[in-house]
């Protein structure tokens, strides 16, 4: 690449330089609800990871859920294709058509000699007899064939070429379903070729052997791979790595052996020996396999194959390395916890498996956190993924838009002032000053109104009439605690999510148009907890059944006590109250409810009525026994009890909340 300069242009964005890949802020979207629903960021991004998201362009990017999909499918076709017994089945055929041209050609000589008897012709005869005998008393497994026919001297050239070839081929076959994913194949025929690789056997179990009884493998290491390396693929830069190499290869291979039948799987064993022991070869390769045993892992796995196309001992091994990459590839991406575990998989093993889609498509996944990250959205907090303040605004906006667009925008308006009065904050609006009124000045519309009153000319004369002050909001604060059910059966009933998005959203009303009022969120279950709004997002249920309405309002009064202006209270809920707090501290819990605990529930709501303050509740899946309760509970407080589902909860408590707000205006 030489020295030339890059050309660059720049130009004007009109809108249609549509970045590639969502955005921060779309991803956050998608993620809102599980975040929500887990109260944990990481969790999320697994569920990101896992569903998959769409981009900006509404293109959507399969999840690691598709991925794994999509490797079993791959893993049933292979299944379904081949026929593994054809291993065996394949070497028999051939020796069996090896005895039969060799048979042929006994019976042709014995045709040749006919009817005579001399002693040469006599003797001629008895020896092809004693061949065609042999032949055809030889065992029927292969290995027991190929020993017998070695030390057989061939009566047919073609049938001798043919059993030496196929020697050849069995021995190249079966050391390559041994080192299938060496970069050149093994030499097993040629004396070199067979010394060499004992040679290299010998350096391997014993690098191996050293690396096992921990002594210091390093120098013979890079001496090994500097002798051998070019045999092995790149990427191996330690002891660690060519061990777990070739431990794929022994576990490939023993998945082939264990996938045929125990019959098949004797006959390919014994063929094995039989051939690799010719050649010097089997001693190493099974020292080989024990050095690799603490290495392989626990079991060996055994695929179930159910197709009709036999599978030759020659293409063996690439199917089996298939499937161990799939297999090992899918329980790889099946713990995935996080964006960052995704550096780990190879991707270019992934695109030749699944293609260059699901390349792609787990790049993006990676960068999910990232984006995030940059967007402002997320943190890392001491490697922790956390949200930042700025995303959990987000969830509250996206919230209360939710809410608006599910019917609620046409009962949700802006509500008009009705009262004016002495305050901080300007209405942005005038009126003609008088008397005792405070006398905030609008500078601009006095001048105005007294040159509209004398004229132009120098100097103005003001006099009181042409006065205009400033219009101010008169401020009446409202306190609310918002009182959210956490126990089991929320999210057991499908009611949780819901009631966190309505918390969630009332926050975001409160801190954009009601800025100066107070909101406290209490949540409660077997006991009653404060919850700061910035940490509502993480908040999650409670493993426990028990509902404290008690300990909940009593903590509510207590927030309330040191509040001014009008207090209320807004409880979500979907269960009658369960537990109270006893006298000496502990927690009672029955269920059914019981009379305590109902009486002790009850006294609480009237302490909150005495002080003033409303109960207004929103009860979800309310049972018979939870209505007579809530009887009970409203006709003390006269507060307002609304029976709802997650589908109207949000619209139901925002619309009684702004109407109630805007009363005390």
């Amino acid at each position: 690449m030489g020295n030339e300069p890059f050309d660059f242009i720049y130009e004007r964005w009109d809108g249609t330089q549509t970045p590639i890949g969502p955005d921060g802020e779309e991803l956050f979207d998608e993620i809102r609800d599980s975040l929500l629903y887990h109260g944990d960021v990481a969790a999320a991004l697994k569920k990101l990871m896992s569903d998959g998201f769409k981009d900006s362009d509404g293109k959507r990017t399969g999840g690691i859920k598709d991925m794994v999909r999509r490797l079993a499918e791959r893993r049933r076709e292979i299944l379904s294709q081949h026929d593994p017994s054809g291993m065996v089945q394949e070497i028999s055929d051939a020796l069996d058509q090896i005895i039969l041209t060799e048979t042929e050609a006994i019976n042709s000589n014995i045709s040749e000699i006919g009817d005579r008897s001399d002693t040469a012709s006599q003797q001629s005869w008895d020896r092809l007899n004693s061949k065609g005998l042999e032949l055809s008393t030889m065992p029927s497994n292969p290995a027991s064939r190929i020993r017998g026919l070695k030390n057989y001297e061939f009566e047919s050239p073609e049938a001798k070429q043919a059993f030496e070839e196929l020697l050849e081929r069995i021995s190249q076959e079966l050391l390559d379903n041994f080192f299938h994913s060496m970069r050149h194949s093994l030499e097993s025929q040629s004396e070199s070729g067979r010394a060499q690789t004992r040679e290299m056997l010998a350096d391997l179990n014993n690098l191996i052997s050293n690396y096992r009884q921990g002594r210091e493998t390093g120098a013979q290491f890079s001496e090994f791979m500097g002798k051998w390396g070019d045999n092995f693929p790149s990427g191996i830069d330690s002891v660690e790595d060519l061990i777990d190499f070739l431990a794929a290869q022994a576990r490939s291979t023993a998945a082939m052996f264990n996938s045929l039948s125990p019959e098949q799987r004797r006959e390919l064993m014994d063929l094995s020996q039989a051939l690799l022991d010719d050649l010097d070869l089997g001693w190493q390769i099974s020292q080989l396999s024990d050095n690799l045993a603490p290495f392989t892992g626990p079991g060996t796995p055994r695929y179930g194959f159910y197709g009709d196309q036999p599978m030759g001992l020659g293409e063996a091994p690439e199917v089996f390395s298939e499937l161990d990459e799939l297999s090992d590839l899918e329980a790889f991406l099946r713990h995935v916890s996080s964006p960052a575990d995704l550096a780990d998989v190879d991707l270019e093993q992934l695109e030749k498996t699944l293609g260059a889609d699901a390349r792609q498509e787990l790049e993006g996944l990676a960068k999910i956190a990232s984006l995030l990250e940059e967007a402002g959205l997320i943190a890392n907090d001491e490697s922790k993924m956390v949200l930042t303040p700025k995303g959990i605004r987000r969830i509250g906006e996206s919230a209360l838009s939710e809410l608006f667009a599910s019917g609620a925008a046409s009962r949700l308006g802006d509500h008009a002032l009705s009262k004016s009065g002495i305050g901080n904050d300007l209405e942005y609006d005038s009126k003609p000053y008088e008397f005792g009124d405070p006398f905030n000045l609008n500078i601009t519309k006095t001048i105005r109104n007294a040159l509209q009153r004398s004229g132009a000319g120098i100097p103005i004369k003001v006099v009181p009439d042409d006065f205009e002050i400033e219009k101010t909001e008169k401020l009446t604060r409202a306190s609310t605690v918002l009182l959210l059910d956490l126990s089991l059966s929320m999210p057991l009933r499908d009611n949780f999510l819901t009631a966190k998005k309505v918390a969630m959203a009332l926050h975001s009303l409160m801190k954009t148009k009601y800025p100066k009022d107070d909101l406290s969120i209490v949540g409660f279950s077997e006991i009653a907890r404060h919850i700061e709004p910035h940490a509502l997002p993480e908040v999650s249920w409670d493993f426990v059944y028990g509902t404290n309405m008690e300990h909940a309002l009593l903590m509510a009064r207590e927030i309330l006590r040191f509040q001014e202006g009008h207090k209320q209270i807004i409880m979500i809920t979907d269960g009658e109250p369960t537990a109270h707090i006893l006298p000496d501290g502990d927690v009672f819990f029955s269920y059914p409810s019981s009379p305590e605990t109902i009486a002790a529930t009850l006294k609480e709501v009237m302490r909150c009525t005495r002080e003033g303050i409303t109960i207004n509740t929103f009860v979800l899946d309310a049972t018979r026994e939870l209505r007579k309760f809530m009887e009970k509970f409203a006709s003390i407080n006269k507060g307002r009890v609304f029976y709802t589902d997650p589908e109207n909860l949000g619209n139901f408590v925002l619309i009684d909340f702004l109407a109630n707000r805007n009363k005390i205006l």
